[in-house]
């Protein structure tokens, strides 16, 4: 097959129709645009320069040139979707760090008594050595020492500081544990393990709010899908030896991850206006693509002489099918023996995983009243009852793959219930 010649992504440009205004007033508007457009013109040539890829990868029936259009468009709206979404992120980050500290320290000073100058000092000079260490282990992650050993130790270390300063706060006895909280060093245990658990507790809603806007959308997702397909087009390019990069291999498999997340939770919000029985065939559809692409991983972990050239191809269909809009080819699972056998190794993962993330808010209970811990008065029962609550949810959600839909259908019923105080003005009368 031989390329076609690739046209260069033509650069938009704002419109220069709008009135002039008052030198110094206002700012042009044009000139604010100027670095977002930019920005967009970078991303989306870049990502227009996979065409080559993605044209050499197709099947041979397949006619490249009715996709360079489209190929060109989702390359610009895509490029518009990542740079907005990560402003976003950005933004939601920033508020998340800053309410974090002011948390930090209101419980330093309220809770931990941390409020002389002197112990200020020292949780001030213990986080920045702390944080310093970090910083320098995070930057030697590609090292094995760091990654298997020294990584480990120092977040062990960090989320380890949270339960000694909460022991040394709550203890009642015995003695020994008593004199912790007079320690010289104990304000610096405690202000590492506020900052890092205060890290963990602002990361998780920020993930959170991103992914459920991302499940939200009520389009398919198409634009993170591209971006995530193209980028694992241009790293199988092969080295010398013919073989893979270990990065680029590590990237595909994590990049390979996402989509299959993308696919189980982006077709399903799609569908979100049908019925529950459509709901629930395409959510089944969608399960299924998932793990066909999830499989794609083994192609890149365990490679054959040909699985990279097989490997391009199937990346350069589902890529073709995000681009017509032609949902219903995407990939389906294939059932050889092997494939039966890893399902079932994944559903035994899966189901000790579920059963751990259930049991431990009710272990970590269980080992807070074994320490001799007592939480306040209202905050005891309302933590067991979330305990709970939170284990016959992940518990039942385990046991019945199709609770989300019959929870779904449930919370439909319940909307049409006339005595509902949403449906209140429809009540009948007597």
């Amino acid at each position: 097959m031989t390329e076609e010649a690739v046209p260069p992504v033509v650069e938009p440009v704002a419109s220069t129709t709008a009135p002039a205004t008052v030198a110094g007033s206002v700012a042009d508007p044009v000139e604010d645009e100027r670095p977002y457009l930019a920005e967009v013109f970078g991303l989306a040539k870049k990502l227009d320069g996979t065409w080559p890829l993605f044209a050499r990868s197709l099947d041979p029936a397949t006619d490249p040139a009715r996709l360079r259009g489209r190929y060109r468009s989702a390359a610009v709206s895509t490029a518009r979707w990542s740079i907005r979404r990560r402003n976003v992120d950005g933004y939601v980050s920033l508020l998340a760090l800053l309410l974090m500290f002011a948390v930090a320290c209101t419980v330093l000073v309220t809770i931990f008594s941390v409020d002389s100058w002197q112990e200020l000092g020292s949780a001030v000079g213990g986080l920045v050595v702390f944080f310093g260490i970090v910083a320098w282990a995070e930057n030697r992650r590609h090292r094995l020492l760091f990654r298997f050993l020294i990584n480990p130790l120092v977040n062990v270390v960090g989320f380890g500081c949270f339960p000694v300063a909460l022991y040394g706060r709550y203890a009642s006895g015995p003695a020994s544990a008593i004199d912790l909280a007079g320690r010289w060093w104990m304000p610096i245990v405690q202000s590492i393990g506020v900052f890092c658990v205060g890290l963990l507790l602002a990361w998780a809603p920020v993930q959170g709010a991103m992914r459920l806007w991302d499940r939200e959308s009520p389009t398919f997702p198409a634009e993170p899908l591209f971006e995530h397909l193209t980028t694992i087009l241009a790293r199988t390019e092969p080295d010398r030896r013919g073989q893979l990069p270990p990065k680029a291999r590590q990237e595909i498999l994590t990049l390979l991850a996402k989509v299959a997340v993308l696919l189980r939770a982006g077709i399903p919000a799609a569908a979100r206006g049908g019925t529950s029985l459509t709901r629930a065939v395409v959510r089944a559809r969608a399960i299924e693509a998932s793990k066909a692409v999830a499989d794609l991983q083994l192609w890149i972990a365990l490679p054959s002489p040909t699985s990279h050239d097989d490997f391009r191809t199937r990346i350069a269909e589902l890529t073709r099918t995000i681009l017509l809009g032609e949902y219903d080819r995407l990939p389906i699972r294939e059932t050889t023996p092997e494939a039966t056998r890893r399902t079932w190794h994944a559903r035994v993962v899966e189901t000790t995983r579920t059963l751990i993330i259930a049991l431990v808010p009710l272990a970590v209970l269980l080992v807070v009243h074994r320490l001799g811990l007592t939480l306040p008065s209202p905050f005891d029962d309302g933590a067991l009852i979330a305990a709970l609550a939170w284990a016959v949810v992940l518990l039942l959600g385990l046991l019945d793959p199709n609770f989300p839909t019959h929870l779904a259908a449930v919370r439909d019923l319940t909307s049409l219930n006339p005595f509902t105080e949403k449906n209140s003005g429809r009540r009948l009368s007597p």
